[in-house]
């Protein structure tokens, strides 16, 4: 039985939508701004302001068959922010929505021919909004194409409120009925099947339902602020630059941000260097300081997440060198890959800081090589498990834990648990507890990267 015969007799409960309150129209006289249309606007858990910098220089740290494309990117670093930040600190990438995605967006609304016009951004009136407020990441004028691709998030999962929106603007009765079917309350089984475990983005959703041509002026109001993207900084101290390295997807997925450095990098005829940048504060706070210097570090990053530890030791090499009596605690990392040969992140920079005396203990997994020891980070866990808990259970040790963060850290960080309850006979609940009681007090640091 198809969804619309399913749903025939049954009465929809639908909330009501909350009164139009923007609207666009062509003007003659606005300036559209020519830097990056949220460059002066306030970035969630930003610490300074938009700076527009460039790229440097790029390397590649890992390429070829049944691995990921990792580049390194060397960024200019913008006035004032060598003060700011510290070894593990992250910055935040203004990032641009595909070229592609935003011309399909433009074909439906109708705006292919106006995409490059300027419009201005207004309350509607009369308004019928209780205290109206237009989004503060939307400039007063803009042009079609450019909100779309600066400011607004084509590829959200749509909310029951924008479904039922959308409704309002979709000429075919079966699809309106299966947008409204999905935005209501006897529909939510549907709207979880289908969207949410389809991961069904908005784009998706203008696909599956080829008659809605809803208004730019609904999109602006019920679609959320497209987010700058977090990158660790994975340097220290290098002269007027700063580091960054990330990895491309390839499991058929374009990552938005990824994709616009890969093109910069590789194609700099038809794209140009800039970039825009500010320092973004993680929550809770993921950073090696000053005073953390004499404790013992317990370092855990698979694959991309060994990142922001190259600033830690680098930040312990500068100190080292400019005060050599200086005690510094130990230094263990865990990291992984899938082949030594061919995707070993920072292999040679990592064995220098074993040499200069930085980093005292390394440890990698390899989950394709054949005669690799340990296949994961977890494997390495379990097989040091006494020395690392009785480390970890010292006053004067810090954990961090970093990496993907859907599925990868929450079995390292379980395989933590489970060998905190073997080694001191404890059970399992009480060993989370106190890991919990670890991460509120921050001696365990847990940063949680995500796709792009």
């Amino acid at each position: 039985m198809n969804v619309l015969e399913q749903f025939k007799a049954t009465p929809l409960t639908l909330t009501k939508l909350p009164a139009s309150f923007i609207e666009t129209n062509l003007s003659e006289s606005g300036q559209v701004p020519s830097d990056h249309l949220q460059s002066t606007t306030r970035q969630p858990f930003g610490s300074s302001n938009v700076y527009k910098t460039s790229i440097l220089l790029y390397r590649v740290l890992a390429e070829g068959d049944d691995i990921k494309t990792v580049y390194e990117t060397a960024i200019k670093l913008p006035p004032n922010m060598e003060e700011e930040y510290f070894p593990g600190d992250a910055i935040g990438i203004l990032t641009y929505n595909l070229a592609s995605e935003v011309d399909y967006v433009l074909d439906r609304l109708h705006l292919l021919e106006s995409a490059d016009q300027t419009y201005e951004v207004r309350l509607a009136k009369p308004v019928k909004k209780k205290n109206p407020e237009l989004p503060h990441y939307v400039p007063k004028y803009v042009t079609p194409r450019r909100l779309l691709a600066e400011c607004l998030d084509i590829r959200i999962t749509p909310r029951k409120g924008l479904l039922q929106a959308l409704a309002g603007y979709t000429a075919d009765e079966c699809e309106k009925r299966l947008l409204e079917i999905l935005a209501s309350k006897e529909g939510s089984n549907l709207y979880n099947e289908l969207i949410l475990k389809n991961e069904m983005n908005f784009l998706h959703v203008l696909k599956y339902v080829a008659t809605c041509k809803p208004p730019l002026s609904l999109l602006i109001e019920h679609l959320p602020r497209l987010q700058a993207r977090p990158y660790s900084i994975a340097s220290y101290g290098r002269e007027n630059h700063i580091r960054i390295a990330f990895a491309m997807l390839n499991d058929g997925h374009v990552g938005i941000t990824t994709h616009m450095l890969e093109s910069k990098l590789l194609h700099p005829s038809k794209w140009d260097k800039y970039l825009y940048i500010y320092l973004r504060q993680l929550k809770p706070v993921f950073n090696y300081r000053e005073e953390d210097l004499e404790r013992n570090i317990i370092m855990i990053g698979p694959g991309t997440g060994v990142t922001p530890y190259i600033s830690f030791l680098e930040y312990r090499k500068q100190m080292k060198s400019s005060n050599r009596k200086m005690k510094m605690g130990s230094a263990w990392l865990l990291t992984s890959c899938r082949y030594q040969e061919r995707n070993y992140l920072y292999e040679s920079e990592l064995k220098g800081f074993m040499q200069g005396g930085v980093l005292d203990r390394l440890h990698v997994a390899s989950s394709r090589d054949e005669d690799s020891q340990y296949k994961y980070v977890q494997d390495i866990i379990e097989d040091r498990k006494e020395e690392l808990v009785e480390l970890l259970l010292d006053d004067a040790t810090k954990l961090y834990l970093c990496g993907e963060g859907r599925t990868m850290l929450p079995r390292i960080q379980d395989t933590i648990v489970t060998c905190m309850s073997k080694v001191k006979s404890m059970p399992k609940s009480e060993a989370a507890d106190l890991l919990a009681e670890y991460k509120k007090s921050g001696k365990y640091l847990y940063y949680s990267m995500i796709r792009y």
